[in-house]
């Protein structure tokens, strides 16, 4: 077993900060170089953490052993890296969603099986304990309606990320980009998701268009959903509400049982049938050094049950959000490609 897990990263941007503050901490994990297009965001990391600079994965695969790599790449810039990964055999986490071309991802799936590969998928709140207690109760007592999304207020280009986010092709949307993490958990808590039907509003967001002139993503979307074993849920997104009060939600209910979850760090509120008890589980707030332990436990013991989100299951969270990307443009009910 490894003793210390040398850490490699593809993207420095605000996503990968999130990992580094809790991988810094870990005595086990020795981060050694950093990948971006920007050689100046890579230098910035490497300055910060110690390790190499680079501007090209393979030549950093190349140049330096790496035990475990984290890809942080906006939707459109995958392909590259988790070839060159799996080309070198190095196991590797990317964060969601995994890219935009679904045939792509399945290519990469396909890769990761035949070389017997360890890889996951970023979707950090199935670490959570109160998504846990969720999936035993609905393993039990299944879901039969539910309903959430993430209304936000309008990107402003305030932070770099704004520059690829409003732009529909880089990132596929907000239901694609961001409301991909309660796809995934519907997919997760109650089954595979058949068939997708969303409109879109497009028009009201005046500030966003005002300062991101390339802003051509949905002002807001409804996802109706109908899943394999007979529920119905409506997933939505905003990115147009400048007063605020939406935030993140998801409600499920089941005969027995009432599930509510709220806010980013989904604090889950149980309710049971006959029982006048309220229980309650709090988000934790350190998830992504969570998920990136039990990532790096996984690489140290070789044990994959540590990983919540296989890379192949990230790809069929995937086809879920571009179905509805796919709804969205023709106006028809579409059938998800699993």
């Amino acid at each position: 077993m490894l003793d210390k897990v040398r850490v490699g990263f593809v993207g420095c941007g605000g996503i990968a900060g999130s990992h580094l503050t809790g991988l810094a901490r870990m005595e086990d994990v020795e981060l050694v170089a950093f990948c971006d297009i920007s050689a100046e965001a890579a230098e910035r990391r490497a300055a910060e953490y110690g390790g190499r600079a680079f501007t090209d994965p393979r030549a950093m695969l190349d140049a330096v052993q790496i035990d475990a790599l984290f890809i942080c790449l906006p939707p459109f810039a995958h392909g590259e890296a988790e070839i060159a990964a799996i080309e070198h055999r190095v196991p590797f986490l990317v964060e969601k969603p995994l890219g935009l071309d679904l045939d792509l991802m399945r290519e990469i799936a396909r890769r990761v099986e035949e070389a017997d590969l360890l890889a996951g998928a970023g979707y950090m709140t199935r670490y959570r304990r109160s998504v846990q207690r969720a999936r035993r109760i609905l393993q039990q007592d299944p879901l039969i309606i539910g309903y959430g999304g993430w209304i936000g207020r309008p990107p402003d280009g305030s932070i770099p990320i704004h520059r690829w986010w409003v732009v529909k092709e880089k990132s596929g949307g907000q239901f694609h980009e961001q409301v991909t993490h309660t796809v995934d958990l519907v997919r997760y808590l109650a089954g595979e998701v058949e068939e997708v039907f969303a409109y879109g509003a497009r028009g009201f967001n005046r500030s966003a268009r005002a300062a991101l002139p390339e802003y051509d993503i949905e002002d807001g979307v409804v996802v109706n959903m109908k899943l394999a074993e007979g529920a119905v849920v409506t997933l939505y997104a905003a990115c147009a509400a400048k007063a605020g009060g939406g935030g993140v939600n998801l409600h499920l209910f089941a005969h027995e049982h009432s599930i509510l979850f709220s806010g980013w760090e989904y604090t889950g509120r149980f309710l049971v049938a006959g029982e006048p008890e309220i229980i309650e589980i709090p988000g934790e707030k350190d998830i992504f050094t969570l998920e990136d332990r039990a990532f790096l436990n996984a690489v140290k013991t070789s044990d994959r049950a540590l990983i919540r989100s296989t890379y192949a299951d990230g790809v069929r969270t995937a086809a879920v959000t571009l179905a509805a990307n796919q709804s969205l443009a023709t106006g028809q009910p579409v059938r998800v490609a699993i």
